[in-house]
């Protein structure tokens, strides 16, 4: 896992949720209205849950990818990253 201080965290914005399906292959526009849809309503394969699960561990040092199936959504994504940070 990288390693990233807490200084480093930031909050999980909508707009950081909206980049991360954006630069996996979902398509626009993506924004509050589709964060509720699971990622295979969005197609959003599993190299693309891959994807998302490394960028999570990039920024936030959060390693998610055993818990991201094509049922999860992109806010049940966002709240375990939060969770995660919150605990340590």
């Amino acid at each position: 896992m990288t390693s990233v201080t807490d200084s480093q965290l930031r909050e999980f914005t909508d707009s950081d949720l909206a980049g991360l399906l954006l630069a996996v292959g979902a398509e626009p526009p993506v924004g509050a209205g589709v964060f509720d849809d699971s990622f295979r309503d969005l197609d959003l394969d599993s190299l693309a849950r891959t994807e998302i699960a490394a960028r999570v561990v990039e920024r936030w040092a959060v390693d998610v990818e055993e818990r991201l199936t094509p049922e999860t959504t992109p806010t049940q994504l966002r709240r375990m990253v939060e969770e995660a940070v919150a605990g340590r």
